[in-house]
């Protein structure tokens, strides 16, 4: 049952944060997907500015600790997967800014359509 908890919140949290970074292409398409997207990309900003806990890393956690695996990262799901293993942990206000970057030009190519 753990290890089923600690898998479904870490596919569930790689789903949101690719929805928080190219929802907002996936609404040039989709027209209704717009409002989920940007309340995805504002949760996304308030966690990555403040890092407050979040409710899949503590579930994940807790899958974790009980089949005997470490936490995550104490710095969260990002930290724990991403940085360090996909760019250097030294550039991860940079790829916060890229990505802000890409989330926002997908609204203003969306506008412009």
């Amino acid at each position: 049952m753990h290890r089923l908890v600690a898998f479904v919140s870490l596919v569930v949290h790689l789903v949101f944060v690719a929805f928080a970074i190219l929802g907002g292409f996936l609404a040039w398409l989709m027209p209704w997907a717009l409002l989920p997207h940007v309340v995805s990309a504002l949760w996304s900003a308030r966690m990555a500015v403040w890092r407050p806990a979040c409710p899949l890393s503590r579930a994940e956690n807790w899958g974790r600790a009980g089949s005997g695996r470490p936490p995550l990262h104490h710095e969260g799901f990002i930290a724990h997967y991403f940085e360090g293993r996909l760019y250097p942990s030294s550039w991860a206000r940079r790829v916060v800014g890229l990505v802000a970057a890409l989330v926002v030009g997908s609204w203003v190519g969306l506008a412009l359509r």
